[in-house]
């Protein structure tokens, strides 16, 4: 009889937790996934939007002389009042600071201003109110706007409104139309408003 090796045991076999496999084989998907996201976010624009460009006075006043003009060029002697008014106060004098000096590109508008009012009724009776923002004390400010207001009006009368159909008054900064918390707001306030007596 032959003798029999003893039979060799098979080695143990070695508990391997079942994780091992999954972070083996996972671990490159979550780290391609994560850094998918980070990448997506990177390209998508912040939602803080930036902040806004600084007023930019001469560029309102040359655009809003520009609409001015044509508007001013088409009122005729039928032009309801009205709508002449709406005209007559689109120009804007961007008068410089603490000055009533007519700035020479408000010159040209303001001429066409008094064309306007020509063909307007000999009846009508125009008072050229002049405003400012709250910069200054309200007495420098009432000064100030009388002033503004009665160079507009000098300058129309200049121009060829007759003077008895035009008068001047100032009303300092008790009128605003907008805050005077911004460059535009108190770019706005600093105005020229034409009205007819009356109204």
């Amino acid at each position: 009889m032959h003798e029999h090796a003893p039979a060799t045991e098979a080695p143990p076999i070695e508990d391997r937790p079942e994780s091992s496999g999954f972070w083996a084989k996972g671990w490159p998907v979550i780290a391609l996934g994560i850094m998918t996201l980070l990448l997506v976010r990177a390209c998508i624009p912040s939602a803080v939007p930036p902040p806004p460009a600084a007023f930019d006075a001469a560029a309102a006043t040359s655009a809003a002389n520009e609409r001015a003009t044509a508007a001013l060029a088409a009122v005729t002697a039928e032009t309801p009042l009205d709508a002449a008014l709406v005209a007559l106060n689109m120009p804007v004098v961007n008068f410089a600071s603490g000055s009533a000096d007519i700035p020479n590109d408000a010159k040209p508008v303001l001429t066409k201003a008094a064309s306007a009012i020509q063909v307007l009724p000999a009846t009508v009776r125009l008072e050229v109110a002049g405003h400012t923002d709250s910069t200054g004390t309200p007495e420098a400010n009432m000064l100030l706007s009388r002033q503004r207001g009665q160079a507009v009006a000098d300058f129309l009368v200049a121009a060829g409104v007759p003077r008895e159909r035009i008068y001047a008054q100032g009303y300092g900064d008790t009128r605003p139309i907008a805050p005077n918390t911004s460059d535009e707001g108190r770019f706005r306030n600093r105005r020229i408003e034409i009205k007819a007596q009356g109204t």
